[in-house]
């Protein structure tokens, strides 16, 4: 564990010296203490201001609730501070992957399988080099301290893609970045007949046999908890509501359904952090007065952000989650909204709904410690080179059979 020193500064709003241009004149400090986060509330989110709720304090007070079930997992945050004022965060995990002797030390950002965007944040009057530079180095002169730095969710005019790379290098490490997918997307600042009219004829076709096939098997309602108008009754119970169709989902065999223990403490959490502050969103499909569908949004910034939509299983048939999808999204557009996100993944209903999509990148450094070299030999040169070998073996295989 990385030691904090005896008696760390605190954090403050100051605005900082705009003049001062070394990196060593930053102190980083790292926060692996739940209480000690907490107290970041404030100068965090100045911050973060309206960059995106995934950059929001309450975002990774809710994450953490899921990944400190975790034994293998502690907060390992860095702070920068410029004397008394916070002026750059970096919201890291230290994990541990099991392997025996080849167990590897993570360093990565504070995600769960929801996270949309995550990045470095940095005060917007200061030079985001003079941040990223000195944890840069706080990490250099802790190399020994941890294996691999693993960045996922990364968009691409993030700190952690635009300057970050560079500045480790120039430490010495070595460091990839990949394309990861996307963040797919609808606009909704355009009506909803126009945006239809851009659909294809398939899917068209397809909502119209589910509205055929659900009207047929009972009476439909719709309800919505909107951002900034329900009481906290109506959540408590809509939450509750949308936690047993998840349990009831596929989801269940994952792990990731919302009844499991880290997912509840996540979504109930963020519920209770999002409701106070006016941006939770939740729709629910009944049908004959059954719960058969649901879908989790965040609203914050003009954005609407799809966390979780789930279906009670075996009724694929009658799809109660297209025609969820369909009616939530032909009531969001046109209105003073702009964009609807689905959440990362390339999976075939998004592409079905858009054409567009926010790229993501991944990251990956190794540290200067013989453990890091030994990482980054295994994960750049051996890995690579034996999947290599095992597709040419392959690929002769099949050249002789045929």
């Amino acid at each position: 564990m990385l030691a904090l020193p005896n008696d760390p500064v605190l954090p403050d709003t100051t605005t900082p010296s705009a003049n001062e241009s070394d990196a060593t004149s930053l102190a980083v400090v790292r926060v692996d203490d739940y209480a000690a986060f907490l107290d970041l509330a404030l100068p965090w989110n100045a911050l973060a201001a309206e960059r995106s709720i995934f950059l929001r304090h309450e975002w990774f007070d809710a994450a953490w609730q899921w990944r400190s079930r975790d034994d293998m997992t502690r907060l390992a945050i860095l702070c920068a501070y410029r004397g008394t004022c916070l002026v750059g965060v970096w919201p890291l995990l230290h994990c541990i992957e099991p392997g025996g002797m080849l167990a590897r030390r993570i360093l990565e950002f504070l995600t769960v399988p929801d996270t949309q965007l995550c990045d470095i944040l940095v005060a917007a009057d200061l030079d985001q080099n003079l941040v990223v530079a000195a944890f840069a180095n706080h990490l250099a002169a802790r190399c020994r301290d941890w294996d691999a730095l693993r960045l996922r969710y990364v968009p691409a005019d993030a700190v952690a893609i635009t300057k970050l790379p560079e500045v480790l290098r120039g430490v010495g490490m070595d460091v990839v970045v990949t394309p990861a997918g996307g963040n797919p997307y609808v606009r909704l600042d355009i009506g909803w007949e126009d945006y239809y009219a851009t659909r294809s004829r398939r899917l068209k076709k397809a909502n119209n046999l589910t509205v055929n096939r659900l009207k047929k098997t009972g009476d439909i309602l719709i309800t919505r908890l909107a951002p900034g108008i329900s009481s906290e009754g109506d959540t408590a119970a809509m939450l509750d509501t949308a936690i047993a169709i998840s349990a009831k989902s596929w989801k269940r065999t994952t792990g990731n359904a919302l009844d499991q223990p880290g997912p509840q403490a996540f979504i109930r959490r963020l519920s209770k952090l999002a409701a106070e502050r006016g941006w939770l969103s939740l729709w629910l499909l009944a049908l004959d007065g059954k719960p058969m569908a649901m879908e989790y949004q965040l609203v914050f910034n003009g954005h609407v952000h799809a966390l979780r939509g789930d279906v009670v299983d075996g009724y694929d048939e009658i799809s109660p989650g297209s025609y969820l999808h369909r009616h939530q999204l032909e009531q969001l557009c046109g209105g003073e909204l702009r964009r609807y996100l689905m959440g990362p993944g390339d999976n075939p209903y998004k592409r079905h709904w858009s054409d567009e999509a926010e790229p993501l990148f991944r990251l990956d450094a190794y540290s200067t410690s013989t453990r890091g070299k030994l990482a980054a030999l295994w994960s750049l040169k051996i890995r690579p080179g034996l999947r290599a070998l095992k597709a040419l073996f392959q690929y002769n295989k099949k050249v002789e059979s045929a």
